[in-house]
């Protein structure tokens, strides 16, 4: 079976409290409270949707009751370690590798439907797969609308020791992509969010215990941008691994990154980005797309059956 890909737009769901209590109640009474601990009702609608998604990939492709799922948070009883699915050997029920995020109104989930096997330790290393959703063209609501306020927050990403010099470079090489003070902002923002939900990607998947420098892994995205632009896929991402004389390419490493639309203008652009192990991984798997779900039509009839 290829890869799963799903999307979900929580924009115009639960916009009341009944229609919000309603599918808060699809799930078991211990998710609940995580989900209202959030104070602002677009983050409770995110988390919402993670859950909700995080359930039915596993109902679905395990084969098991909605509501008899139930998710570990911490897997291996690692602190902030990942979600899984651990299944029940007993019952002859194999676990589930997924992994979620979200941004914006937009909640992504990812699995090549593999168990998850426990690593020991006191670090999360990883499940073999990451995925990461961003506004794509947004500016943070932080930044002022001035190409020099841009700038000033593209440099914390080397002060903060998150982007390498390669990568450095070209987020502020952007700016000549751009054409007038927008459209140049523009162009620098996509640039460090592409960057971004790629290195978020690739450390959900190696598992944050394993990645203590966020520097050590450089990505080459020469000509990614164009490719996304024009709403087609990119897999011409590399990677390079490590320092000095102990650097090399990760060509073990399968990314991908999109862009996708929920609506118009900025605030309807994202970016998508995958990472996971290259082995294994056959056309089927790769040339799979990001199938945007319908909560009423393809959620609901399968969470109450």
């Amino acid at each position: 079976m290829p890869l799963i890909r799903w999307l979900l737009n929580v924009g115009p769901l639960w916009n009341t409290p009944d229609e919000f209590t309603q599918a808060l109640n699809y799930l078991p009474p211990p998710t609940h409270q995580n989900i209202l601990n959030y104070v602002r009702p677009a983050d409770r609608k995110l988390a919402l949707a993670s859950q909700l998604l995080q359930h039915l990939i596993v109902s679905k492709h395990r084969n098991i009751p909605f509501s008899h799922v139930t998710i570990v948070k911490n897997f291996g009883g690692i602190r902030g370690g990942r979600p899984v699915f651990v299944g029940d050997r007993a019952a002859g029920i194999q676990g589930l590798e997924y992994n979620v995020s979200h941004h914006g109104t937009v909640v992504a989930i990812t699995s090549r439907l593999e168990a998850p096997v426990e690593s020991g330790g006191k670090e999360d290393k990883g499940g073999g797969i990451g995925v990461d959703v961003l506004q794509y063209e947004k500016r943070p609501g932080y930044v002022d609308g001035n190409l020099g306020a841009v700038m000033e927050w593209v440099d914390g990403f080397e002060v903060g020791e998150v982007f390498t010099k390669g990568e450095m470079n070209g987020a502020r090489g952007a700016v000549v992509r751009g054409n007038g003070g927008e459209g140049k902002m523009r162009e620098v923002v996509k640039a460090v969010h592409l960057n971004w939900t790629l290195k978020e990607a690739y450390v959900k998947a190696v598992g944050t215990g394993l990645v203590t420098d966020l520097t050590a892994v450089d990505f080459e995205v020469d000509g990614v941008c164009e490719v996304v632009d024009r709403g087609e896929r990119s897999r011409g991402v590399k990677v390079w691994l490590g320092k000095g004389a102990g650097r090399r390419r990760g060509d073990e490493w399968y990314f991908e990154v999109e862009r996708v639309q929920v609506g118009e203008g900025v605030e309807g652009s994202y970016c998508v980005a995958m990472a996971t192990q290259a082995e294994g991984l056959g056309e089927e798997d790769k040339n799979g797309v990001w199938q945007w779900l319908n909560y009423e039509a393809d959620m609901v009839p399968f969470i109450r059956s």
